[in-house]
Formats: C-alpha cells, sequence, structure tokens
C-alpha cells in the first residue's frame, strides 16, 4: 500500500537528509584522500570554485564568475543529468533548490518562492535557449515537460537564476529565469545515437551529428518520443457506470518529435529548433466527457535565430535577429445540452486553433569602459505580427468565434557594473519596456557583491519586475463572457528583496544561504464565470516571506552531493490567508558515487514537498506532503564511445497527489508509482 508522507515525517526528513549530507561530505573526504588543502587565503577564486561550472552567462548577459552575478545561481550539468537519470527540465527543477512542479496529466506547472499559481501557464519563469526567449506569445508559456523544444541529451548545462531580472528581460522574468544552453557540435563530433525504453510503453530515439570545419561547426539532431502512459487512472469523482466506474483506460498517450540545427561560422550563429507534441487528456477538464480518445493537446513549438557576436575596438557587440512559431491545437468532447443548437449531435468536439507567429531583433553592446566599471546595454523590437486564438465546434454549420489581434512592443536597457574596492562590487541595472495594451513599465535592479576574504561572499539585491497579461487573459475568455473586463487588466509587479550568504570551503564544499522578500501587486488571477469558463482580473496583493539553505559538494575521487531546506510563507494583503497551492516546505537531496572507476556511478535523490492547501468547489482542500526517492545506475566509457543509465523513480511506490485547478472536478491528480527508464547513446 501506498502511504502518505506527513508534515512531521517531512520535517524529521529535512534533518536527517542534512545530517545525510554532512556524513557523506565527510566520507567523501576521506575517500578523496586528498592532502589538506592549503590556507584560504592563499588560494585564488578558481581555485575556491572549482566546482563543476564555475562561470555563467543569464544573470548579467556577459560571463562571469558566478560568486560575482548579482542572483542566487545554481548550474546543472549534463553530467548530473545523466547521473540523476533526469527526463524532462520538470525533474530538474524538482531536483533544485527552492522549486517544485504540479502536474495535470497534461502540463507541468513551476512553482517557487510560494506560487505556484492556477492557470498562468508558467508565466513568472523566463525560459531561454541559447539566449533565446522560448515562451510563447499567446500564453507566455513556459514549456518544461515533454513539449520542451530541446532533447534533454542536447543540453549542455542549464543556468538556473533566482530573483526578479526584468532590468535585464523584461516580462516574463518575474521570478528568475531559466537559460538552457546546449551543446557544441565540438562535444559530439561524429554520429551519435540514442534511445531509450521504459514503464508504460515508453520509447525513445534520437541521432545526432555534429561537424567540425575551418572556421565554425554545424550540429543537427531529431529525436522521437511516444508513450502509452498509465493505462488505467482512476478518478473517485466519476465512480459511475456512466462513466466508466472512474476508469480513465488509455488517456494518457504522450508522443512528441523534435529537430534542432545549429551552425557557427566566424562570428555568425544560426540557431533553429522545432517541436511538436500530442497528448491525450484524461481528467475531463474543463466539462469534457470522461474517458473520451477525442479529448487532447496539441502543441507545436518553432523558431530561428541568427546571432552576430564580435569584439569591435574593445567593445563586446551582440546583435540577433529572431522570427518564431507557436501553435495550440486543443480537442475537447461535449455533450449536447440544451444550450446548444438543436441540430448538433449529441457529442461532439470543441476545437482551439491558436496560431502566433512573430519576428524581432535585439542589439546589445557591453564594455570595460574605466578599469573598474563595465558598462552594458541595448535595445530590443518584437512585431507580434499574427495572434489568432480562435474556438469554434467541430459540426457543419456549428459556432465559431474568431479573435485576431497584432501587437508590437520595444525595450531598452542598460546595466553598470562597478568595483567600488577589490572586495566589493556594485551592479545597478534599469529597463523600460513599452506595450500597446497598457504602456510603459520601468524594471530596476540594485546588487552590492562583498567578499571580504576570497571563499567568503555577501550579496544584497533589491530587484523590481513585472508581467504583462498575455493575450489569453487580454482576449480569449472575453469573446465567450461577452464583455471586455480583461482589457483593463494591469501587469503584475514585484519588488524583492534578498541576502545572500555563499562560502567555500577548500575549493570543493559551497554552502549557500539567503533570505527573501517579495510583495506582488495587481496580481492576476482566474475567477469562475460558468462551468466551463473563466475570466482574468488583478485581485490584489500578496507578500511572500523565506529561506533557502543549501550545501554542496564535489570531489576528485568522483563523490557529489547536494541537499537543501526550503521555507516559504505566502499571503493574501487582502484575505490574511495563506496563498493556495503554496507548500511552506522544500528539503532536497542528491548524491552520487563511484562504483567502478570512475566508469560507474549510482545516483540517489529525495524531494520532499510538504501540504498543499487550496480552495477547490467551494471547499478548503489540501494535496498531503509528500518525500519520493529515485535512484539512477549510470556507466560511461564502459565501451568507447558507449553511455548508458538505469532510472528508478518513486522506487518506494509511494501515494503521490498533485492539487487540481477549479477546471477539474476532481481536486486531487493521482501521479505515477514506481516507474523505470533505461537511456543509452553511442558515438561512432
Amino acid at each position: 500500500m501506498r502511504r502518505y508522507c506527513s508534515r512531521p515525517r517531512l520535517a524529521l526528513a529535512g534533518a536527517l537528509l542534512l545530517s545525510l549530507l554532512w556524513g557523506a561530505v565527510a566520507l567523501a573526504q576521506d575517500a578523496a584522500e586528498q592532502p589538506e588543502p592549503a590556507d584560504l587565503e592563499s588560494m585564488d577564486l578558481e581555485q575556491l570554485t572549482n566546482l563543476k561550472v564555475e562561470k555563467v552567462y543569464g544573470v548579467s548577459k556577459f560571463e562571469q564568475v558566478v560568486t560575482e552575478a548579482p542572483a542566487s545561481v545554481t548550474v546543472i550539468t549534463s553530467e548530473e543529468i545523466r547521473r540523476y537519470g533526469w527526463r524532462t527540465l520538470a525533474d530538474v527543477l524538482n531536483a533544485s533548490r527552492g522549486f517544485f512542479t504540479t502536474y495535470d496529466r497534461n502540463y507541468s506547472y513551476i512553482g517557487t518562492r510560494g506560487f505556484n499559481r492556477p492557470g498562468d501557464y508558467n508565466t513568472r519563469l523566463l525560459l531561454l535557449v541559447d539566449g533565446h526567449r522560448v515562451n510563447d506569445a499567446i500564453y507566455e508559456s513556459a514549456a518544461i515537460g515533454t513539449e520542451f523544444i530541446l532533447d534533454m541529451a542536447l543540453i549542455d548545462r542549464i543556468e538556473i537564476i533566482r530573483g526578479p531580472s526584468s532590468s535585464l528581460y523584461g516580462a516574463g522574468a518575474f521570478f528568475g529565469v531559466i537559460n538552457v544552453i546546449s551543446k557544441s557540435a565540438k562535444q559530439i563530433e561524429g554520429v551519435e545515437v540514442g534511445g531509450g525504453w521504459g514503464s508504460q510503453q515508453t520509447g525513445s530515439g534520437r541521432i545526432s551529428y555534429g561537424k567540425l570545419f575551418n572556421g565554425g561547426e554545424f550540429l543537427v539532431s531529431g529525436s522521437g518520443y511516444s508513450s502509452r502512459g498509465n493505462d488505467r487512472l482512476f478518478f473517485p469523482e466519476f465512480n459511475d457506470p456512466a462513466t466508466n466506474n472512474g476508469i480513465a483506460r488509455d488517456m494518457d498517450r504522450d508522443r512528441s518529435y523534435s529537430l534542432f540545427a545549429s551552425g557557427h561560422l566566424r562570428d555568425f550563429t544560426l540557431t533553429g529548433a522545432l517541436i511538436s507534441r500530442d497528448k491525450r487528456i484524461p481528467t475531463a477538464s474543463f466539462g469534457t466527457i470522461f474517458n473520451d480518445p477525442r479529448t487532447d493537446s496539441n502543441d507545436r513549438r518553432s523558431f530561428l535565430d541568427l546571432r552576430y557576436e564580435k569584439a569591435i575596438d574593445g567593445t563586446g557587440v551582440t546583435a540577433r535577429l529572431f522570427y518564431d512559431e507557436y501553435r495550440f491545437t486543443g480537442n475537447f468532447a461535449y455533450e449536447k445540452t440544451g444550450d446548444d443548437p438543436p441540430f448538433y449531435p449529441a457529442s461532439y468536439v470543441n476545437r482551439d486553433d491558436h496560431l502566433a507567429r512573430w519576428w524581432g531583433a535585439e542589439l546589445q553592446a557591453s564594455r570595460q569602459l574605466l578599469p573598474r566599471l563595465q558598462l552594458t546595454g541595448g535595445v530590443k523590437f518584437r512585431d507580434n505580427v499574427q495572434i489568432e486564438i480562435p474556438n469554434y465546434d467541430l459540426v457543419p454549420g456549428g459556432r465559431r468565434l474568431d479573435n485576431n489581434r497584432e501587437d508590437v512592443f520595444y525595450a531598452m536597457f542598460g546595466q553598470a557594473e562597478l568595483r567600488i574596492l577589490d572586495t566589493l562590487i556594485l551592479n545597478a541595472g534599469i529597463r523600460y519596456d513599452h506595450y500597446e495594451t497598457f504602456g510603459g513599465a520601468t524594471s530596476p535592479r540594485l546588487a552590492l557583491i562583498y567578499t571580504p576574504v576570497e571563499g567568503t561572499v555577501f550579496k544584497l539585491i533589491y530587484g523590481q519586475a513585472f508581467r504583462a497579461p498575455n493575450a489569453y487573459e487580454l482576449y480569449y475568455n472575453d469573446v465567450f463572457n461577452g464583455y471586455a473586463t480583461s482589457l483593463s487588466l494591469k501587469p503584475e509587479t514585484v519588488r524583492s528583496y534578498e541576502a545572500i550568504y555563499e562560502q567555500y570551503y577548500g575549493g570543493v564544499v559551497r554552502t549557500s544561504a539567503s533570505l527573501f522578500y517579495n510583495k506582488i501587486d495587481n496580481l492576476i488571477s482566474y475567477q469562475d464565470v460558468s462551468p466551463t469558463q473563466v475570466a482574468f482580473a488583478n485581485i490584489g496583493r500578496v507578500q511572500a516571506m523565506g529561506g533557502e539553505f543549501e550545501v554542496e559538494g564535489q570531489w576528485s575521487s568522483g563523490f557529489a552531493a547536494r541537499g537543501s531546506y526550503g521555507f516559504v510563507s505566502a499571503r493574501n494583503e487582502g484575505t490574511e490567508q495563506s496563498l493556495d497551492y503554496s507548500p511552506r516546505h522544500l528539503v532536497k537531496l542528491n548524491l552520487t558515487a563511484p562504483l567502478y572507476r570512475k566508469k560507474v556511478f549510482g545516483g540517489i535523490e529525495l524531494q520532499g514537498v510538504s501540504r498543499r492547501e487550496f480552495a477547490h468547489s467551494g471547499a478548503q482542500v489540501a494535496s498531503p506532503g509528500y518525500l519520493v526517492t529515485n535512484a539512477t545506475l549510470s556507466s560511461t566509457a564502459l565501451l568507447p564511445g558507449l553511455e548508458a543509465s538505469f532510472s528508478i523513480y518513486n522506487l518506494l511506490d509511494r501515494r503521490l497527489d498533485d492539487p487540481a485547478t477549479t477546471d477539474h472536478v476532481q481536486s486531487l491528480i493521482p501521479q505515477d508509482g514506481r516507474t523505470y527508464r533505461l537511456l543509452f547513446s553511442y558515438r561512432f
């Protein structure tokens, strides 16, 4: 029998995880058999930050040592992705400090620092691939599940940047930025094939080719994925013979294919990507017919990005020209009601067929103006040439509602990094964005970074950010409701204060502690206006305060460990109630150990999330807290060119339920029990 994890058990697990981590630190130090480290004052910063990746780009739009970046940053490498068997970006975030996700068996939704709002489709985090914005132009959604545009095997590293970043990136960088950096042709160089098999009749395949030539390189890759999913999902809310006794059979299917190509020639880089993903929806959301295979969703996302980078007389110049498309097709099976025309059949399909096309350009320059002053500035322009969000019934002569829009926005930004002292850095940035829908928004960020001795870093950060109401929130539901209240939506704004302390020990262990306070005005949320339709409104103010602690270590012996604990309290100022869907406690532990000559590794991770309370159908309910364990066995170079991993997820077969939004009859969505997956890649 699967069991829930109660709140006391989760708190105890958090203490146990930290104890285990410190124990692992001691064991790894012994296993490494290293000489005593030199005195900290005699070591330079590069030695002190000798972790897997020590530099980031996405925080300031130029490469800098992570200790000098005006944010709390985690860098995830391709090696970690392989050793822990992470299948999607959602898996990566679930293992990262301060993050959690919710899955409604269609999409995965990001939660961080007390927020996991229903209906916002991941609009408060900016998702980049090689610096290109991946959030679409209709929902502004950051896709982190199987609909993510890049195969996980093509990821070189992921920069997870916490805190408001609108001073550089504008709307969407509300709580942070996730910058995914793809592998280069040099990292593959030749032909590489990969594949996988797993539970629920899951299979995947990939073929990649990388080539270096005089003055440049190119990489091309294609991937496919298919999963039957859970072939028998039981929902007690539908436990009736008329609805198949609450059992959704073969309704969890997930299929996708993706293409990726990049080419680099001298100062130019051209990147293109495409993903098409089709998913059946087993939950009968939005009042659809239960257990009807006609209800599904299809997401198709693509882009082309041409980038020019060159140092001209000491000034680094980056220019970008891009074109993007996004199409969502949602099919929803409904039974005929008295409100439908008489000629309608007993059941029919209603379809969303949404299409967005946009292009734009960006120019950025960075220069070391004085020995202690670096300036960065730029401009950006985007033209949403086509925003179509129609809805119609697939019935001859059936109802059809069209909604076509287009708009333009532009932005200007600047940032200065001043080394006041050798130990003190002031980082200041500001950006102005102008939208046709609501006007302008100004976003500043100010940070002080103090390094009293090498290996000890203090950061004080203040930032403001905004989230612009997207096309879905502004236009879509008003078509059905017959009024235009959403057109008066204001952008969300956040003021954030954060204090960060980072400490490095001997070049192999790092600790990080942070306290933050966020105040959000004009929070956009939806309100039910009928059983199947909602309208969006600015509902008021929210305060969130909390803290995070993390300890991380890597040793030359091959041992690696990371553990974290996060606490947050998010409250609605108007009602003085805790924010819905917000867990107070998060605990994480990741351990890897070499089992055979640094060629075979064992990895284990534990993830704990406390209970999440929320209102549903007029009642206050909660999803129980849980502690889940995943384990992975991975190998590299056992045979020339061959890498493989075998993972078991939810090792102890715990019962897991995620909260459901009011779009669902059910209040809890069951998650998978124990599953497994085998992955391999072979380079010729």
